[in-house]
């Protein structure tokens, strides 16, 4: 099962039935959980994910509003999938202290691709326990690591499973586009893709979409 989000500002004061109009402020995200085996599946299920509420669901398609989330990140160039697994090493070595001095951090759900600013460059980020701020949380010693806060947003979300390559990515999020744009709303976000679990899941255990 995986699942598709936009982010949205306050609704207004004006209704249509029992929905209510937002502005789309910034992204899609497509979740992955991937393992290889059935156990694997609930493992993100004991991995701090960011907090969030639904404001409204209709069938798969969900309005969640996220708090903020502070986010390690770092900037890879590529193809999706390359540019997924090359991210994912710089921030497992920040979180496991292995190139800096400190405690371990806690390794949390999930992790958050996005499209970068040209051409083949994608920011793959970790959410940081919200236990940190950006003053206690560690500096990085890699210079490829960065810290940027994703401020409180709303989203538009779709769940939904299988092997999450570019062609599926690709179709889930035409399918949640069509979705915002016959529910109201406006769209002014790139597409962010959330993985839960290992890329070696089976596609029929993984799940797809946006935040947790």
């Amino acid at each position: 099962m995986g699942r598709i989000t936009f982010d949205i500002s306050n609704p207004t004061d004006q209704r249509k039935t029992h929905k209510m109009i937002f502005q789309i402020l910034s992204f899609i995200i497509l979740v992955s959980i991937t393992g290889l085996m059935a156990g694997l599946y609930f493992v993100p299920q004991f991995l701090e994910q960011p907090s969030h509420i639904v404001l409204e669901r209709e069938g798969k398609f969900e309005i969640r509003q996220y708090e903020n989330i502070l986010l390690s990140s770092v900037k890879i160039s590529g193809d999706q999938y390359s540019a997924l697994r090359k991210g994912f090493k710089p921030l497992a070595g920040y979180i496991g202290a292995k190139e800096r001095e400190g405690i371990k951090i806690s390794m949390t759900a999930p992790v958050i691709q996005s499209s970068g600013n040209v051409e083949n460059e994608w920011v793959v980020s970790f959410s940081m326990p919200s236990k940190y701020n950006k003053v206690s949380l560690p500096d990085p010693k890699n210079n490829q690591v960065y810290i940027e806060e994703m401020m409180q947003t709303t989203a538009a979300v779709l769940r939904f499973s299988g092997n999450a390559n570019q062609q599926l990515l690709d179709e889930k999020t035409a399918l949640l586009l069509k979705w915002v744009e016959t529910s109201g709303y406006k769209i002014s976000s790139k597409p962010k893709y959330l993985f839960y679990n290992p890329p070696a899941t089976p596609g029929f255990l993984k799940r797809n979409g946006n935040p947790p």
